[in-house]
C-alpha cells in the first residue's frame, strides 16, 4: 500500500489491477489480490470465525474507540481498527468462542489511570462510578476528565459518556436509558483524558474494567 500518484488522487474502489482508498483526504493504492477461499484450512476457518465474532462485539464500541485510541490514528489505521485489533489479540481466552468482557481494552495511553474504581446502582435509572482522587500520582491531574462506557453484550447496546466529571470529583453518575432492559447486563469501563486547549491534542489513560452492574 502506498500513497497514490497525483494523477490518481481522488480515485476510489477497484480500478483495473489496483484498489484505491481515501483516508483524511489522501488517496492510497494497493494491488488487488483475489482471495482463494476454495479450500480453506481449519486454521483459516477458525480465524474467520474469530474475526466475525470480534467484529460483531466491537461494532457498538466505535464511539468509545474513537476517543480511547484517538492518538493511534495514522494513515489507514483508524481508532476503531486499533480497538478491534486489541480485542482479537487480548480478549479471547484459550478455547472460548466469545471475548471475555473483562479483558476488553477500550483506550490506551500514558496518562495515569483510575485508582480503586467501583460501580454501583444509585437508583433504578442511574449507575454511580466512584474512584480515588489520585491527583499527583504519575502525571494525573485534577483537571483530567472521566469517560465511561456501559456495554450490554447480550443486547449489543453500548452507552458512552465522553469527558464527563474531572478526576478531582471522585465520582460520575450515568443515566441508563431503558434501564429495566439493560441493568444486570452492563459491563462498565472507565478511562481519563486531558484535551490540551492550545493544540487540541489528547492525553489518554489505559481503560479500567469495573465489572458487571
Amino acid at each position: 500500500m502506498a500513497i497514490a500518484s497525483i494523477s490518481e488522487q481522488g480515485l476510489k474502489g477497484k480500478k483495473g489491477p489496483n484498489v484505491y482508498y481515501s483516508v483524511e483526504g489522501i488517496t492510497y493504492v494497493r494491488q488487488y489480490v483475489r482471495p482463494d477461499h476454495s479450500k480453506p484450512s481449519e486454521l483459516q476457518l477458525a480465524g474467520w470465525s474469530k474475526f466475525k465474532v470480534a467484529n460483531r462485539f466491537a461494532g457498538p464500541l466505535r464511539e468509545a474507540f474513537n476517543l480511547g485510541f484517538i492518538n493511534y490514528r495514522k494513515g489507514m489505521r483508524s481508532p476503531a481498527k486499533v480497538g478491534l485489533g486489541l480485542l482479537l489479540k487480548k480478549a479471547f481466552r484459550d478455547g472460548l468462542p466469545e471475548p471475555d468482557p473483562a479483558l476488553v481494552q477500550i483506550s490506551a495511553g500514558s496518562l495515569t489511570g483510575m485508582e480503586n474504581g467501583k460501580v454501583d446502582r444509585s437508583d433504578g435509572q442511574h449507575v454511580l462510578v466512584q474512584w480515588d482522587n489520585n491527583t499527583g500520582t504519575g502525571n494525573a491531574a485534577g483537571r483530567d476528565r472521566v469517560s465511561l462506557l456501559l456495554y450490554d453484550v447480550l443486547h449489543q447496546k453500548a452507552f458512552f459518556m465522553a469527558e464527563g466529571n474531572p478526576r478531582s470529583a471522585g465520582q460520575q453518575e450515568f443515566h441508563v436509558p431503558y434501564a429495566e432492559k439493560h441493568l444486570g447486563n452492563l459491563h462498565v469501563y472507565a478511562f481519563f483524558t486531558f484535551k490540551n486547549p492550545v493544540n487540541q491534542n489528547h492525553q489518554v489513560s489505559d481503560s479500567t474494567y469495573l465489572g458487571l452492574i
